[in-house]
C-alpha cells in the first residue's frame, strides 16, 4: 500500500461521497486527465459495511467513508491495481487525519494491498497534488466547491419558500450538472455561476419571514444529508430556514493557518504563495457569490479573521481544527440577527466535546442565544424530532423578541 500522487494519470480515482462538492472534484479530476467517480450517496448498508470492519471507537464519517470504499470494492469489474481512493487528511485535535491510515489496515487485511490513497495534507494547505496540473487543478477544485456551496445556498434559501413543489431541488441539479460540466469541458464557471442566479431567482415563492437557523460543527456530518439524519429537511418541515457553514470555509481556514505557519517560521516563498493563494480564493469567493448577491445578502460568508476574533475569548487558537471554526461562526450567526445555531457532531469526537463544554460560557454572554447540539452515530434516534420541535419553539421566540435584546447589549 503506498501514497503517491504521479501514478494516478493511468488510474481510476474514487472519491467519496461529503457533499456535492465531490462531484465538482471529480469534474477537476476529469478535466485534468484522471479517470474519476464519486462513490454513492451513502445509506444503511454503507454502515452495516463500516461497522463491520471498524471497531465502533470511530467517529461516523469514518466508518461510513470505510464503508463505502468496501461498497466498490465488492463491485463486479474492480480492480486494485487500477484504483485509488481520495483521501484528505487535517490536522488538529480531531481523527480524521488518521482515517486513511485505517483504511489502507483494512484494506490490507482483506488482501487489497495495491490499491493507492491519494492524501493531501491540509497543513500544506493541499499544495501538494497532481504534479505539473497541480495549479490547474487547484483552482478548478476551490471554484468547483465554490460553485458548489454557493448553489447549496441558494437551495436552502429558496426551498422554504418554494410556491411549487420539488421545483428548488431540481433547479439545484440542473445547475449542478452545469456547473460540472463547465469544469469538465472547461467554460467559463463565472458565467455558468450568473446563468444559475438567475434560474433561482425564478423560483415563485412565498413572502413570509421564518427564523434563520445556523448550522455548524464538524464538516462531515454537518453537509452529509444521510449521516446528520436529514436535520435540514426536519427544520424546514417545522417552519425555519438553515444557513450552513459551506465546505470551502474549511479550505479558507487551511490557507489562513498556512500563511500564519509561514510568518511564524519566516519561510519568505511559503509567505508569497500563501499570499497568492488567498489572494485568488478571495477573488473567486467575491465573483462568484456576486449574482446571487441579493437573493442571498443574509448568508455572506464572514471572513476566517473575524470568526476567529470572535472564538479567541472562548476558545485557545493553536488548539487549531474545527472547534475554533464552530464557536466563532456560531458567534457570527447570533451576530447577524439568526434564531438559533445546532451543532452537529460525531459521537467520539474531540472538537465537539470542546465545543459543548465552552457552548455554555459564549450561550450566557450570548443572552442564551437558542443553542442544541446534536450527536450522531448512525443509529437513528428517536426523540431527534422532539428535540429540534423544542428548539425550534425557542428560536421563534427568539426571533421575536431575542435578538432585539442582543442588539441593545
Amino acid at each position: 500500500m503506498h501514497h503517491t500522487n504521479t501514478g494516478i494519470f493511468n488510474k481510476k480515482v474514487y472519491i467519496p461521497y461529503m457533499s456535492d462538492a465531490a462531484y465538482a472534484l471529480s469534474a477537476t479530476f476529469i478535466r485534468c486527465g484522471i479517470d474519476a467517480s464519486v462513490l454513492d450517496e451513502p445509506n444503511e448498508s454503507t454502515l452495516n459495511y463500516g461497522l463491520k470492519f471498524t471497531n465502533g471507537n470511530e467517529c461516523m464519517p469514518c466508518f461510513v467513508t470505510t464503508g463505502d470504499i468496501i461498497k466498490v470494492l465488492e463491485k463486479p469489474g474492480f480492480d486494485a491495481k487500477k484504483s485509488a481512493f481520495f483521501m484528505p487528511s487535517s490536522p488538529g485535535p480531531c481523527k480524521f487525519g488518521q482515517y486513511n491510515r485505517l483504511h489502507e489496515m483494512v484494506l490490507n487485511n482483506m488482501g487489497y494491498d495495491e490499491v493507492e490513497f491519494l492524501v493531501p495534507s491540509a497543513s500544506k494547505s493541499y499544495t501538494d497534488f497532481v504534479g505539473d496540473k497541480a495549479f490547474l487543478f487547484r483552482k478548478l477544485a476551490w471554484q468547483g466547491c465554490v460553485s458548489v456551496d454557493i448553489l447549496e445556498k441558494a437551495l436552502y434559501r429558496v426551498r422554504p419558500y418554494e410556491i411549487n413543489k420539488g421545483e428548488t431541488v431540481s433547479v439545484y441539479k440542473e445547475c449542478l450538472d452545469l456547473v460540472t460540466d463547465a469544469i469538465k469541458n472547461g467554460e467559463d464557471l463565472y458565467e455558468t455561476i450568473k446563468v444559475c442566479a438567475g434560474k433561482f431567482e425564478n423560483i415563485s415563492r412565498k413572502d413570509e419571514e421564518r427564523p434563520i437557523i445556523g448550522i455548524v460543527g464538524e464538516i462531515f456530518l454537518r453537509v452529509n444529508k444521510f449521516t446528520n439524519n436529514f436535520t435540514i429537511e426536519k427544520i424546514e418541515s417545522l417552519g425555519g430556514e438553515v444557513s450552513v457553514v459551506p465546505t470551502y470555509k474549511w479550505i479558507t481556514f487551511t490557507t489562513y493557518q498556512y500563511a500564519m505557519n509561514a510568518f511564524k517560521n519566516k519561510k519568505i516563498k511559503d509567505i508569497f504563495l500563501s499570499f497568492l493563494v488567498n489572494y485568488y480564493q478571495k477573488k473567486d469567493e467575491i465573483n462568484m457569490f456576486k449574482p446571487f448577491g441579493k437573493l442571498l445578502r443574509h448568508h455572506k460568508e464572514t471572513s476566517i479573521r473575524r470568526i476567529l476574533s470572535y472564538a479567541k475569548k472562548y476558545i485557545n487558537l493553536p488548539i487549531g481544527g474545527e472547534a475554533i471554526l464552530t464557536v466563532g461562526e456560531s458567534i457570527d450567526f447570533a451576530k447577524k440577527g439568526y434564531s438559533g445555531v445546532i451543532s452537529i457532531h460525531p459521537f467520539h469526537c474531540m472538537p465537539g466535546a470542546i465545543v459543548q463544554t465552552i457552548s455554555k460560557k459564549f450561550r450566557e454572554d450570548l443572552n442564551n442565544f437558542p443553542w442544541i447540539n446534536l450527536w450522531f452515530d448512525g443509529q437513528e434516534s428517536a426523540n431527534l424530532m422532539l428535540r429540534l420541535e423544542a428548539f425550534m419553539h425557542q428560536a421563534k421566540q427568539w426571533q421575536e423578541t431575542g435578538y432585539a435584546v442582543l442588539e441593545a447589549a
